[in-house]
């Protein structure tokens, strides 16, 4: 019964993508959020800053699924051409993923904190360098690989009505405060109601009701047998944190190695930003302070390449992005953070 109650737990987030899915398709094609677009593109005067400046919004919005909320924002200025828009799916998790790093509201930060006795500045002084690695590989995506051609603004030349704009960001506005209200925490229904409502009043203010031809069913199937699968792995988690805790405190020979490369594989099974956060306090706990960036460095890598982790799925529905592009991309910089890691053990 418990697994589920775990399953329906996971499923509550397909309402979610349902109304998003749709709220995408009609922002995108009737440009009702272009107005804060074209203000930025005429002060900017360049595409990629414009993707820059949004990336940025979308990737400090203190909500869970940012990822969610960030795509539809880039979907309206990508390029209909699939090699461009395949661009941005990498855009969107790069920019939503650096939050894991420093965010005292999420449990990567705040669960190690407390386990540990780390005040904020103190547990800072282990994330900086992979912050700043993490800001720098998303920065040095979006301005060596898109191009301004790889973005189009819809109606970029038009005068900006206050009207439009009030109309178009007003509920998008309304929805960050919604999650940030704590409400869906408390009732994760909310979420079932608020977002196919949120994709009815985008439908009246555009006229068009035609749903059907902003869904994606083989996309929402897969979903279901992702999230379920999700529900799935989580069962491992107890087994995985007595194996890990035992580990940690006996320290057998290579203890250090088989943590690392369980924990990684945890991590990469569950693809859940809490789970890979108890992993990590639980290591460091046993191991030490010394060890704590190594084992951060090592749960998110497994945690950002995870098949159950959902940002993955959201690039994949709105810009086309292969899985085999995120790998091809998120290997580098995982690379670049398990090399910070490495040098802190040698220190």
């Amino acid at each position: 019964m418990e697994l589920i109650g775990s399953i329906w737990e996971k499923w509550l987030f397909l309402p979610y993508l349902f109304g998003i899915m749709i709220v995408g398709g009609l922002v995108k094609n009737y440009g009702v959020l272009n107005e804060v677009f074209v203000a930025l593109r005429n002060t900017f005067k360049s595409n990629r800053l414009v993707v820059a400046a949004t990336a940025l919004a979308g990737g400090v919005l203190p909500i869970e699924g940012r990822v969610v909320m960030s795509a539809p924002l880039l979907d309206s200025i990508a390029s209909d051409k699939a090699q461009s828009r395949s661009k941005f799916g990498i855009v969107d998790y790069l920019s939503t993923h650096h939050y894991y790093w420093w965010s005292p509201l999420e449990k990567t930060v705040a669960l190690p904190m407390a386990a540990l006795g780390l005040s904020y500045t103190q547990f800072m002084g282990y994330t900086l360098v992979p912050l700043l690695i993490t800001l720098a590989f998303a920065g040095t995506f979006i301005f060596a690989y898109v191009k301004e051609t790889d973005v189009e603004i819809v109606d970029a030349a038009r005068k900006i009505s206050w009207n439009r704009l009030l109309k178009g960001w007003g509920p998008i506005i309304a929805t960050m405060v919604f999650l940030l209200s704590g409400i869906t925490e408390e009732n994760p229904y909310m979420y079932s109601v608020w977002f196919p409502a949120l994709a009815a009043y985008y439908s009246f203010i555009c006229n068009d009701w035609n749903w059907k031809k902003y869904i994606n069913w083989q996309f929402l199937g897969l979903a279901v047998v992702v999230l379920t699968l999700s529900a799935v792995m989580s069962e491992i988690k107890e087994p995985v944190m007595q194996y890990l805790e035992g580990i940690s405190t006996v320290k057998v020979p290579g203890a250090l190695y088989i943590a690392s490369v369980v924990g990684f594989l945890a991590s990469f099974a569950m693809g859940s930003s809490g789970k890979y956060a108890g992993i990590v306090a639980l290591l460091a706990k046993g191991f030490g302070l010394p060890y704590l960036t190594w084992f951060l460095v090592v749960e998110y890598s497994g945690y950002i390449i995870s098949p159950m982790h959902k940002c993955l799925m959201i690039g994949q529905q709105y810009f086309g992005t292969p899985i085999r592009k995120y790998y091809s991309i998120l290997i580098w910089l995982i690379l670049a953070l398990l090399g910070w890691g490495a040098i802190t053990l040698a220190f």
